[in-house]
């Protein structure tokens, strides 16, 4: 995975500024990995690299076969992990992955028709997340799919489900009770940075990617070099941020990186999305983060590079392999002579290439990270120092990037109607 920053209206003061916050900060992160332990939240960084805690996952897991299908219940950072990577590691012989995160009818009719074709209770996998345990929308999408399952398969379903949450939460409790497998990941670690602990190590590895790789990837970035290419990009979004550049927008090329996307979109949402910095004063260099593919050429582009200059650009991709070719006299292609004998990746590459001399045509601000290939070490590697990039930005920015309080309002109120 390489990163590049074109563009940047980085000011020399500006840098100089926050180079001793960067600096110290770097010290911080590299001590964490000596003492190798769970006691900050950076702990996220960490996990990967914790082989006894990873291996017991791995040991646990190994009754599971011949599964076809994996059922993933819950929401936000509990799935959204897991559903980037296998988007974009999955395979054609994978099991397939049913998310139910929202309450609504379809995933509930789709978990039924899933019921349905199976005829034994081993093709299926039921994994449940929450971290509390309290989530309304997972709490009633756990229920109903375990009546589901039960009905059909009876108690032989136990057997076939995983709770994943906090040790000490009345969730995790009644799984141990009920003997159903159980997972815990670390408490100081956050939903939205928890894809490298249980959260997203279990449903991927029934999933049958390639967790170790993708460990190593993400472990990868833990070195001074590395770290101090995350902070330069951390850096750079901070400093646009206080020039009134407001939205990231993570453009992909790949169709398999999308989801990594939307799950970049919460971690920066979340992390960064505050009204009131560590130091109590009020917080105004948010970051609108957005997510852009390539059929938005035909739909947005107008919008980023004809008026809209309040937006720093992120793009990510890998070449793809197995072109199509087309044939040099198909009669369709008269009146565009330069695609004949053309390949897929010839015209995508174009595509790449055009979108990036605009946006220097226009000297809009972005930056290009780009995938060796599209493997469970480089995906590994991409979310690993887009986590780090966040505490960066956050540390330079004055930010706690682990707590979400405005998140609990509408769960506050929610509950608050239920229980009336």
């Amino acid at each position: 995975m390489h990163s590049t920053l074109y563009n940047s209206t980085l000011k020399k003061g500006g840098v100089r500024v926050f180079e001793k916050k960067v600096t110290k900060y770097t010290a911080t992160l590299l001590k964490l990995l000596k003492k190798n332990d769970y006691s900050t939240h950076e702990s996220s960084l960490v996990v990967p690299s914790d082989d006894a805690y990873q291996k017991e996952i791995i040991k646990s897991l190994a009754r599971f076969k011949g599964i076809k299908h994996v059922v993933l219940v819950g929401i936000g950072g509990s799935s959204l992990g897991t559903e980037a990577v296998y988007k974009a590691l999955a395979f054609k012989t994978s099991p397939s992955l049913i998310v139910l995160d929202t309450i609504n009818a379809e995933s509930i009719q789709q978990f039924e028709n899933c019921v349905k074709e199976c005829t034994k209770a081993k093709d299926i996998v039921l994994v449940i997340v929450s971290k509390s345990g309290t989530t309304t929308e997972t709490m009633m999408n756990a229920t109903k799919v375990l009546e589901i399952a039960e009905k059909k398969f009876g108690e032989a379903f136990t057997s076939q489900t995983i709770f994943i949450g906090d040790k000490n939460s009345p969730f995790y409790k009644i799984g141990k009770k009920k003997k159903i497998l159980c997972f815990y990941l670390p408490e100081i670690i956050g939903g939205r940075y928890s894809v490298f602990t249980a959260v997203g190590i279990v449903p991927l590895t029934l999933l049958g990617i390639d967790t170790i790789s993708l460990r190593e990837g993400a472990s990868s970035i833990l070195a001074k070099k590395e770290l101090s290419q995350v902070a330069e990009r951390a850096l750079t979004l901070a400093i646009h941020a206080e020039e009134g550049m407001h939205t990231v927008n993570f453009f992909t090329f790949n169709e398999r990186l999308t989801l990594i996307g939307f799950w970049y979109r919460q971690l920066l949402a979340e992390s960064i999305g505050k009204n009131m910095t560590t130091k109590g004063t009020t917080f105004s260099h948010q970051l609108l983060p957005i997510v852009s593919t390539k059929a938005d050429l035909h739909s947005m582009t107008e919008l980023y590079l004809g008026g809209y200059k309040n937006m720093y650009t992120h793009f990510v991709s890998y070449d793809e392999s197995h072109p199509f070719h087309l044939l040099s006299k198909h009669w369709l292609l008269e009146q565009l002579p330069f695609l004949k004998t053309k390949t897929s990746t010839e015209v995508n590459e174009a595509i790449k290439s055009g979108v990036i001399q605009a946006y220097e045509d226009q000297k809009l601000p972005y930056r290009i990270t780009e995938l060796e290939k599209c493997t469970a070490y480089e995906i590994g590697k991409l979310l690993a120092s887009l986590m780090a990039e966040m505490m960066y930005l956050a540390h330079i920015l004055d930010i706690d990037p682990f707590h979400q309080p405005s998140v609990e309002l509408y769960k506050k109120h929610t509950r608050t109607i239920l229980n009336s």
